[in-house]
């Protein structure tokens, strides 16, 4: 451990105490409760989720008011930890020589060497009397940042335990202790989707800023690749709650097309879910799409809905979850089955293969489907080969009247061939067939795909996934079948510093419609 934290541990250990661990947080506290944190050197950890301030601190937790040389606050642990002349201010005005405080129930234990009892009690804005020593506990340990080095470095923090940290005045290190300056910086920890997934138009290419942030929500500024504009700018807001979350996006935000963005997902309760999606692009107009799942016995109900210019559907449908074949413990075949009725509505139907030209095609069509899915287990061939296998059935039949079978056969070969590097090959068959008894016509089609992977991770420092795929796709149906032959990803994720990652992505397509690199992908990760 660092000397400067080696000094601090000293000073904390004038004297160990703990306090009672019987208390428990108020049904009334904040869902992420906040901390805001200043000083003229403020360094954050994200490893740790740790906010280390010197030098002149201040600390306002909601309860109390803290001034010391140095204040640490962990976020993981929700505790926070102050040093050197420190100032409590709640009911009353206390000086000591340290101070330890848990958050979630606001109560902590104050260091006076000079005073009788040396540990002075915390109770919420109440500062007296003997703190109540716990066995085994330390409220004045220090969390362990190990050789970190702090990854943003500012003058005021606030964060949301729980969710995020806003740091103010924020100097992201870059390699060669060079340093970004950000007039505000928000980095998420929260493992709520709602904070991590993001609607934001950028074709797969994105640079995000998040800058703004509430107890319940984030902002953020995205930069990508546009053909037109070069660089395109975005905005997105997170509106996070317990069991739900809205996703608010705008980008490009210059520009002749524009696309707006709006997410609603709501867990209705421990076996219900909805989420409605709605897509606004200029000169285009509005796309609306909503599902609503219900567990049941073993299975779930499902229905959706969609809406755009000159078209509206809705599907109702039934799946079983995943069942297994027999009641032995080891790996055995499962499957599950789906069945579902809906209808399309278009406001002008044009005629299409096989009709005549002149046909008049029902601008309504009601459908029904029902579809069986069969997994095998895992064949182990050794400690590091195993071989998966499913097929696929699904048959519809609709009001046009059309009905169509679609086959779906696949294969995967998973191999470990060291403890950082493994590879997956899949080969997949796709027949289907296109059925019009009013016309006395079937067409068959089918599709071909392989995909092989090689991955290689040798834990956080560096990881590096390739994935290579041939498509074919052959079909007697005029209006063809469309498949790309030959397509390259890979993800390169790497360390430029101890407090510094990148993750790129990209794809290649071999020229393909003219098309060979696809868009690129950075990720700025701690």
């Amino acid at each position: 451990m660092p000397s400067g934290r080696t000094r601090l541990l000293a000073a904390f250990a004038l004297v160990v105490v703990g306090t009672s661990t019987n208390a428990q947080p108020s049904s009334a506290a904040p869902r992420h409760p906040t901390v805001s944190l200043q000083a003229g050197f403020v360094g954050f950890y994200p490893g740790h989720l740790v906010l280390d301030a010197t030098g002149g601190a201040y600390l306002d937790d909601g309860v109390l008011h803290v001034h010391a040389d140095r204040i640490i606050l962990d976020m993981r642990g929700e505790h926070y930890l102050a040093a050197g002349s420190v100032t409590v201010e709640g009911q009353s005005l206390t000086r000591g020589d340290a101070l330890g405080v848990d958050i979630a129930t606001h109560r902590g234990v104050l260091v006076d060497s000079a005073s009788s009892p040396s540990s002075i009690a915390i109770d919420g804005a109440a500062v007296g009397g003997p703190a109540i020593i716990a066995p085994n506990s330390d409220p004045l340990a220090l969390p362990d940042v190990g050789f970190e080095q702090p990854y943003v470095r500012a003058t005021r923090a606030v964060a949301h335990l729980g969710a995020d940290v806003r740091l103010r005045d924020a100097r992201i290190i870059v390699p060669g202790g060079e340093s970004v300056a950000l007039p505000s910086y928000v980095y998420s920890y929260s493992t709520n989707p709602g904070y991590s997934i993001s609607n934001i138009n950028t074709n797969g290419e994105d640079l995000p800023i998040y800058f703004g942030s509430t107890a319940d929500s984030i902002q953020g500024v995205h930069f990508s690749y546009n053909t037109v504009t070069k660089v395109a700018i975005g905005l997105d807001s997170h509106f996070v709650g317990e069991r739900s979350y809205v996703l608010v996006s705008g980008s490009p935000l210059i520009g002749p097309t524009k696309v707006f963005n709006f997410t609603w997902q709501d867990y209705i309760n421990d076996h219900a879910s909805q989420t409605f999606n709605s897509s606004t692009v200029t000169g285009s107009g509005t796309f609306n799409a909503y599902d609503l799942r219900n567990s049941i016995h073993r299975s779930f109900l499902e229905l959706t809905a969609s809406t755009q210019p000159d078209f509206h559907g809705s599907t109702f449908a039934w799946q079983s979850f995943d069942q297994p074949f027999g009641s032995s413990t080891i790996s055995r075949p499962y499957y599950h089955l789906r069945s579902e009725y809906g209808f399309s509505h278009v406001s002008q139907q044009g005629s299409f293969a096989p009709f005549a030209a002149d046909a008049v095609l029902p601008n309504t069509v009601w459908h029904s489907a029902f579809e069986g899915y069969l997994g095998s287990p895992s064949w182990n061939f050794g400690q590091n080969t195993s071989l998966f296998g499913s097929a696929d059935l699904r048959k519809e039949n609709d009001t046009l009247p059309h009905g169509q079978v679609l086959q779906d056969y696949t294969l995967t070969l998973y191999t470990r061939l060291t403890h950082t590097i493994s590879t997956n090959l899949s080969d997949s068959v796709v027949p289907f067939f296109d059925v019009y008894p009013s016309v006395d016509t079937i067409y068959h089609s089918r599709s071909h795909q392989q995909t092989i992977s090689v991955n290689y991770d040798n834990g956080d420092p560096f990881a590096l996934n390739l994935f290579a795929t041939h498509s074919t796709a052959t079909t007697d149906n005029p209006n063809g079948a469309f498949a790309i032959p030959w397509s390259l990803f890979g993800t390169l994720r790497f360390r430029v510093t101890r407090s510094l990652s990148l993750q790129l992505s990209r794809s290649y397509f071999f020229g393909y419609n003219g098309q060979r690199f696809g868009a690129l992908g950075l990720q700025i990760l701690p």
